[in-house]
């Protein structure tokens, strides 16, 4: 019989794709020849008995199947089992159990590895490992699980379990509509929270959000919990008079009502008054300021003139010339006398240029004070004589034939000039007197804000109130007040 070139080709073909269908099958299926090709790698289990585990169960990596079991090889005290593992499944060497389970009732058995950590060294790495019997699980024997399903058979009491039968039935009988309507309305209540698992699990997230932040407050929420028992003590214990408060309140509203009622022809014009002078007073408030604080002192000062010695004690301080004039920047200015009353163009180039705290009087909108709203004298840097005023206070004395007084402007002649016109003293019956020369002029300043006062030989003194050491600034004008409660 001779076959045709077809035929031949056909055959041909039908061989080679048998040939290679048997090999993927061998190699895929049966294992054959997977350690040639290197695809696979091995690791052993130390077990104390089989389990039930056979050659070529299944080996699972976290339930995903990941090789076979290989050759089972008997030990001393037990067993150990070789697992031909595919390449590329990377599975942690430290940590992993090997759990020998059953896949049915019927048996089947298979190894599972359970990971306790990630990251490597993993079993694909070096030598073959072994994992040991400390981490490794057995299922229950049949023959155990039957004991022990007879023991608990046993142990029950026949009678007492008819009386369980017979109260369950007398419990349950005739009410099948209920349980399936609660087995219906459970069912849609496990639907409903199942469509509201999102909204759930942001309000659990949101949840640890808001613990965690009282957490952090508890500090706080402890101390406003106990200053609420501390207030709610004191109501309870103020209860009586809080009670009188509340029952005097009717009365006393009647009464506001009664005034307002009878204001009320006259009480706009006196609020429309009252603003006019609210008005008044807030444009004038520096100058209040002022009167309240040098006022207080005023009227100390003015009990020195009385000081009980039968007499009075007066004395006149001219402030002339002191301190001089700014003459910087006016140097090409011709001084023109008061007696000149003609109409004059000025000069808007002159202006002086002193610094601000030159000893002179300095003058310009540059030198405007920064605190222009205090009423009160500012001390400038690294002065100690006064507020604002020159070191040793100023000195004065008649000039030439017009009568022009003669300001020395230089600080060296200012101090042996003030040094010159120092006061004498003398002590009678306890008093202190000052004299000073007839051809001489001194000041003293006073700081409203310290109380502090420079005497005309530069010292600084304090202003002594009613008791004599109690400082109020500012405030001196509460001595108004306060001062006859010292005394």
């Amino acid at each position: 019989m001779i076959l045709s070139r077809g035929i031949i080709l056909q055959l041909i073909a039908f061989a080679v794709i048998t040939v290679v269908g048997v090999a993927i099958v061998s190699v895929n299926y049966i294992g054959l020849g997977r350690g040639v090709l290197g695809r696979e790698y091995v690791a052993w289990v130390d077990l104390t008995d089989s389990g039930g585990v056979f050659t070529n169960a299944e080996v699972t990596y976290r339930g995903v199947p990941v090789g076979r079991v290989g050759p089972i090889e008997l030990t001393k005290d037990g067993i150990k089992v070789k697992l031909e593992l595919r390449r590329g499944e990377r599975i942690p060497r430290e940590g992993t159990k090997a759990v020998v389970a059953n896949r049915s009732a019927v048996g089947e058995q298979y190894i599972d590895l359970v990971p306790a950590r990630k990251g490597g060294p993993y079993l694909d790495e070096g030598d073959p490992y072994t994992i040991p019997r400390e981490r490794t699980t057995l299922p229950v024997s049949t023959a155990d699980l039957l004991r022990n399903v007879d023991a608990l058979v046993g142990s029950v009491n026949t009678e007492d379990l008819g009386i369980i039968v017979d109260e369950l039935n007398n419990a349950f009988s005739g009410s099948a509509e209920d349980l399936q309507s609660l087995l219906d309305d459970t069912d849609r209540i496990l639907q409903t929270m199942d469509e509201s698992y999102p909204d759930t699990k942001r309000l659990l997230d949101n949840s640890v959000t808001v613990l965690d932040t009282q957490r952090g407050q508890a500090a706080n929420i402890r101390g406003f919990a106990r200053n609420l028992n501390e207030l709610t003590t004191s109501l309870r214990n103020d209860d009586p008079a809080l009670r009188r408060t509340v029952d005097s309140v009717p009365g006393a509203v009647d009464e506001t009502h009664k005034a307002i009622h009878q204001l009320a022809p006259t009480l706009p014009v006196l609020l429309a008054n009252l603003t006019t002078t609210g008005q008044v007073i807030s444009s004038r408030k520096a100058g209040l300021r002022s009167l309240f604080i040098l006022y207080p002192v005023t009227v100390a000062g003015a009990q020195t003139v009385t000081p009980g010695d039968g007499t009075q004690h007066l004395g006149l301080a001219l402030n002339i010339d002191s301190p001089p004039p700014c003459t910087e920047g006016y140097e090409h200015v011709k001084r023109r006398w008061p007696q000149h009353t003609a109409k004059k163009e000025p000069r808007l180039d002159a202006g002086c240029k002193a610094p601000k705290d030159a000893d002179t009087a300095v003058r310009g909108p540059r030198n405007f004070p920064a605190d222009a709203i205090a009423p009160y004298p500012q001390v400038p840097p690294g002065a100690t004589a006064g507020a604002g005023f020159p070191e040793g206070g100023a000195y004065a004395e008649d000039g030439d034939g017009d009568g022009k007084a003669q300001a020395k402007g230089e600080q060296g002649d200012a101090k042996a000039k003030a040094a010159a016109a120092a006061p004498s003293g003398q002590l009678a019956n306890g008093n202190l007197y000052l004299s000073y020369p007839a051809n001489s002029v001194e000041f003293a300043g006073y700081d409203p804000t310290t109380g502090a006062v420079y005497g005309p030989d530069g010292k600084r003194y304090t202003m002594p109130r009613t008791a004599g050491t109690r400082e109020l600034g500012d405030s001196s004008w509460k001595w108004l007040m306060l001062g006859p409660l010292s005394q």
